[in-house]
């Protein structure tokens, strides 16, 4: 099983340069931080999922998160953790959920990051990296990030 590094979820920034919004990852140990660039259109619930008191929710509706994990209640499953797991040479990340059976199978969903962050973050589940992805990726420390602070005019649709 290749190794595998535990990771905060700090936040989402967005980068000028890419005019995409950017999720920060944190080593746990060592506080280097790396971004993960994904579609704006996707953002808005691992927006609420990082900081609910800034942003607003859907009007008292569920959000992506909120209803994933009452879907995985209903099946009486339990979100054990998220691997970010590989990054294409096209430099797309791709993530895995896994996920505990009530009779203790565990089950590793593939998953986009945008959709797998705000799951796990609800769910309380700690996010991993592997080393062949941390090999690929540029490192910051958390005070030189190339990135700003994301504002509502980011995001479409809010």
């Amino acid at each position: 099983m290749p190794s595998e590094n535990a990771y905060t979820v700090w936040g989402v920034k967005f980068d000028d340069k890419s005019g995409w919004p950017i999720v920060v990852l944190q080593d746990s140990g060592n506080g280097r931080c790396f971004g993960i660039a994904i579609s704006a259109l996707n953002v808005f619930p691992v927006l609420v999922a990082t900081d609910p008191e800034k942003w607003p929710d859907c009007g008292g509706r569920p959000v992506t998160q909120e209803f994933a994990l009452a879907l995985a209640g209903t099946g009486e499953l339990q979100i054990e953790r998220l691997v970010i797991d590989r990054l294409t040479a096209e430099g797309v990340f791709i993530a895995a959920l896994e996920v505990r059976s009530e009779d203790g199978e565990t089950t590793r969903l593939d998953a986009r990051p945008s959709d797998a962050i705000p799951v796990a973050l609800a769910a309380d589940a700690p996010v991993f990296v592997a080393d062949e992805v941390l090999a690929k990726v540029t490192f910051y420390p958390l005070d030189e990030l190339p990135y700003r602070d994301i504002k509502p005019e980011d995001v479409p649709g809010l």
